[in-house]
C-alpha cells in the first residue's frame, strides 16, 4: 500500500480535535498555566519591560495570551477554533481573532514580538516560518515553546510506566508534526537561534483534574473523534485506572518541562537555495 510521503500534507489533513465546546472549555480549566514565566523569559532576554504590539498564534483560550499582555501594550491573538476563541480569558489590551499560523493576514514587519506555545506542532513549519519572518519587524522577537507532560508524579514511580504503557497503548499519540521546533526550517526562513532554554514545573492534580487534563490531549481526542469510544467511556477507564495512584482528597504534583526558543531575524536573510 502507497503511503503518503509529505508529512506537511498528512499534517494538513488532520481535524481540529479542539474545535469542540466541551473540550474547549476543559481545555480552559484545566491546563496548567506556566505562560508568565516565559513572558519574564522574554523580557529578561529582550531588555525590554514591554513591548508595542504581540501577536500570539494558536493562541487557544487565551491562556498564553493573558501573559503576553502583561509585556505588549498591544496583543493580538489568533486560534483556528472558534470554540476555543469564545472561551478565551478577556483582557483589556487584546483582541482576539480567527486566523492559522501558515496564513498570517498582516502587513510586513508589523510586530516586535510574536508567539506560539503549545501549538507549534499542529502547523506546516515551512509556511509558518515563513509567514513569521514575513511580519515580524526586522528587530523583532520570535518566541516559541512547548509545555510537556512528562509523565512523572512526584513519589510514585509507578505511574510514570502506566502513563508510557497502560496509558500510552490504549491512546497512541495521532500523527502530527515534530513537538518542538523544526530547527532548520526556521533557518532556511530566515530566522537564528538566539537562546534556547528550559525550565520544570510542578502541576497539582486531584483525580478529576488529571482525568480533565487527560480529556484536552490529542491522545483520546482523537480516539473519541474517530468514534473507538466516547468521553465517557474515556473518563471512566481513567478513573478506574487512576484510582489507585490518587484517592478521593488526595492531589498529586506531576512533573511539567518547558522548552523555549528565542529567535530572531538573520542578518542576511534566509539562505539563498543551491
Amino acid at each position: 500500500m502507497r503511503q503518503n510521503a509529505d508529512p506537511a500534507r498528512q499534517q494538513a489533513s488532520l481535524p481540529n480535535f479542539f474545535a469542540c465546546p466541551e473540550v474547549a472549555a476543559r481545555y480552559r480549566d484545566v491546563r496548567p498555566f506556566f505562560h508568565a514565566r516565559v513572558a519574564q523569559q522574554i523580557s529578561a532576554f529582550s531588555g525590554l519591560s514591554r513591548f508595542s504590539r504581540a501577536l500570539d498564534v494558536g493562541c487557544g483560550t487565551g491562556q498564553s495570551t493573558v501573559a503576553l499582555a502583561e509585556i505588549a501594550d498591544s496583543v493580538i491573538a489568533i486560534d483556528s477554533s472558534q470554540e476555543m476563541l469564545d472561551r478565551a480569558a478577556p483582557c483589556p489590551n487584546v483582541r482576539y481573532q480567527l486566523g492559522v499560523g501558515e496564513q498570517l493576514n498582516f502587513g510586513a514587519g508589523e510586530f516586535p514580538l510574536i508567539s506560539v506555545g503549545s501549538a507549534l506542532h499542529w502547523f506546516d513549519q515551512d509556511r509558518f516560518f515563513a509567514e513569521c519572518r514575513r511580519v515580524l519587524s526586522q528587530e523583532g522577537l520570535l518566541a516559541v515553546y512547548n509545555d510537556h507532560f512528562t509523565t512523572h508524579m512526584e513519589g510514585v514511580a509507578s505511574f510514570h510506566r502506566w502513563m508510557r504503557v497502560g496509558f500510552g497503548n490504549r491512546f497512541p499519540v495521532p500523527r502530527r508534526g515534530m513537538r518542538d521546533i523544526d530547527e532548520s526550517k526556521a533557518v532556511a526562513a530566515g530566522f537564528q537561534i538566539a537562546q534556547r532554554s528550559a525550565f520544570n514545573h510542578l502541576v497539582p492534580l486531584s483525580l478529576d483534574d488529571l482525568i480533565a487534563y487527560l480529556l484536552t490531549r490529542s491522545n483520546t481526542l482523537a480516539a473519541i473523534h474517530a468514534g473507538r469510544t466516547t468521553t465517557a467511556g474515556v473518563s471512566d477507564w481513567l478513573r478506574e485506572q487512576l484510582s489507585p495512584f490518587l484517592p478521593d482528597r488526595v492531589t498529586g504534583s506531576f512533573l511539567f518541562k518547558c522548552n523555549l526558543w528565542l529567535l530572531r531575524a538573520a542578518p542576511d536573510g534566509p539562505p539563498e537555495a543551491g
